[in-house]
């Protein structure tokens, strides 16, 4: 294998790792943000109110169990952990795919 080539793989590797790591991060904030937003609103319902706010109280007690008594340092912390998941996963797939490919 030449050093171009090599050099190329290496780019394409950090390029992969990067996006991989920015959207595994972003993911887990969104869905969690984007639950309690939901579950804030539909609060404000009548029909949906008492419920959605125990919802919204059940989690966010979850992400002050991993945050230290912060619910936002608990949602970083689960996102930081999905980061290194994706990270790890896209890294062993690089792997694999250069294994089988020669």
């Amino acid at each position: 294998m030449t050093v171009q080539a090599m050099s190329t793989r290496s780019r394409k590797l950090l390029r992969s790792l990067i996006v991989t790591s920015f959207l595994s991060f972003v993911a887990p904030l969104l869905l969690i943000g984007s639950a309690i937003t939901v579950l804030t609103l539909a609060s404000q319902l009548p029909i949906l109110g008492t419920v959605s706010q125990v919802i919204t109280n059940q989690i966010l007690q979850f992400l002050q169990v991993f945050g230290n008594g912060e619910a936002i340092e608990g949602a970083i912390v689960i996102a930081f952990a999905c980061m290194l998941v994706g990270a790890l996963f896209d890294a062993y797939s690089f792997y694999y795919s250069s294994l089988r490919n020669g």
